[in-house]
């Protein structure tokens, strides 16, 4: 019984965390850009659905001597991958029926492209395909955490 209200605590202490996740995340993809509006729409006009070209663009940068560019670049592209991780280790843990890798990414494919969709809409971001691909990695490598921990 021990055992069993140890794993109660570690799902709730999940869920809370995950929540919290959730929150941060909604503020760094939305919040923080309230304000912005003019710069917002200037970026939000442009579109990329080309894949790799701003991916393409920050590692050119990172070949660059100021420092200011490459930690720009840096931020940008590490950020959109470890952003996401959380995500593919949490679903499945807190949601079971989530428990394929599948069903996973098809739901995190749906939620990152209402995501850049809603960016673009209300000008409190850009749409990139490049960060879909970016926060799909991330995905992945969190839910292949939870396989790495399972074996």
């Amino acid at each position: 019984m021990e055992a069993e209200a140890k794993r109660s605590v570690g799902k709730t202490l999940l869920r809370i965390v995950f929540i919290c996740y959730v929150v941060w995340m909604l503020w760094l993809l939305f919040g923080q850009r309230l304000g912005t509006e003019v710069y917002s729409q200037e970026l939000a006009k442009s579109m990329n659905l080309k894949p790799f070209a701003t991916i393409r663009h920050f590692i050119a940068l990172l070949g660059h001597n100021a420092p200011g560019l490459v930690t720009h670049a840096v931020i940008n592209l590490l950020g959109n991958v470890v952003m996401f991780v959380p995500l593919g280790f949490c679903l499945p843990k807190i949601f079971p029926k989530l428990r394929s890798f599948l069903k996973t990414f098809c739901l995190c494919v749906c939620i990152i492209v209402v995501v850049e969709l809603v960016q673009y809409y209300t000008f409190l971001g850009t749409c990139d395909i490049d960060d879909l691909i970016l926060n799909m990695v991330g995905v992945s490598i969190g839910y292949f955490f939870i396989k790495i921990k399972q074996h």
